[in-house]
């Protein structure tokens, strides 16, 4: 008679059970020393942020848009969760050479009052961090939302003066010529444009630069979510500058005729609201100008197989 014997439990190997609490401990230990770096980071360049934070706010800096940036490029990064969990973390000693570049950029932007220098030495620390916790994969996968932060920074001084000072005279010839084409009679001194009964300065806020940083911001987020092909992007980005140029032009026509009609609408309410809807135009003109181009392309590729 055969007595049937009853299997033991196995019990637990002591040795794989002791390797994954020591890796559990890892990485925690590295999630913690990432989010001590991180404040770290933050607490650093705090001065420079809340700068960078105040400048969003100055109507002198046109640069409304800047508090909607980094929400956006959190959302792009989140849009990509599944992706960076699967990212290998491979720490790189190239983020401490990085880190060391964008603090020693920040003492000298300081030091020498260079604003734009300063804030963007951030931007260069936030990518040594990315470096230094997890390494050239995680950077690569972040390349687009990192490169959308550089739009809450603004230009560099001489940068903006120089290009505001164009696009007023570009946008004063534009709107003389249109008005001149439409019948009206218009003299233009530099900026100023003389009509019958009024004249119209275009302002620094109505050179279009406002429209055109804004514009440029709305591009970058239709080419994350909507725009596929680099090339396609970047065509997209390139034809924002002068959609926004002729948007502007726009805007000055109609503020000239609506003035040889009621000149209380070339001020206050009236005026700012041209301004928007030139935005919204131009931001309309983009989105048109991608969905005509896919077309063509698309008609090109069938004709030719």
């Amino acid at each position: 008679m055969t007595m049937a014997t009853r299997a033991e439990p196995k019990r637990p190997d002591s040795h794989t059970s002791s390797t994954d609490t020591q890796r559990q401990s890892r990485l925690l230990t590295g999630q913690i020393g990432a989010l001590v770096m991180g404040c770290l980071l933050i607490l650093a360049f705090w001065p420079i942020l809340a700068s960078m934070y105040g400048s969003w706010f100055d109507e002198r800096a046109y640069m409304e848009h800047g508090i909607l940036v980094i929400p956006a490029a959190g959302y792009m990064a989140w849009a990509k969760k599944d992706k960076l969990k699967a990212t290998p973390r491979q720490p790189s000693a190239w983020g401490v050479v990085v880190l060391t570049w964008g603090a020693l950029q920040a003492v000298l932007g300081i030091a020498a009052q260079w604003v734009w220098v300063g804030r963007m030495a951030f931007l260069v620390s936030l990518v040594g961090w990315l470096l230094a916790v997890f390494g050239w994969r995680m950077v690569r996968e972040l390349v687009y939302p990192l490169c959308t932060l550089i739009l809450m920074v603004a230009p560099p001084t001489f940068v903006f003066e120089r290009l505001t000072l164009s696009l007023q005279l570009l946008a004063s010839r534009l709107g003389e010529s249109t008005l001149e084409a439409l019948g009206y009679s218009v003299l233009r001194q530099g900026n100023v444009l003389e009509m019958v009964g009024i004249k119209l300065s275009v302002e620094e806020a109505c050179s279009g630069i406002r429209s055109l940083l804004a514009i440029v911001f709305m591009c970058v987020l239709y080419n994350y979510f909507f725009v596929q092909g680099t090339a396609m992007k970047a065509l997209i980005l390139a034809m924002a500058i002068p959609i926004a140029i002729l948007g502007n032009a726009v805007r000055i026509v109609a503020t000239g005729i609506a003035s040889q009609y009621n000149p209380a609408l070339v001020r206050g309410a009236a005026h700012e609201a041209f301004g928007y809807v030139s935005v919204a135009a131009a931001a309309l003109g983009c989105v048109a100008f991608h969905l005509i181009a896919r077309f063509l392309i698309k008609g090109w590729r069938h004709r030719h197989g």
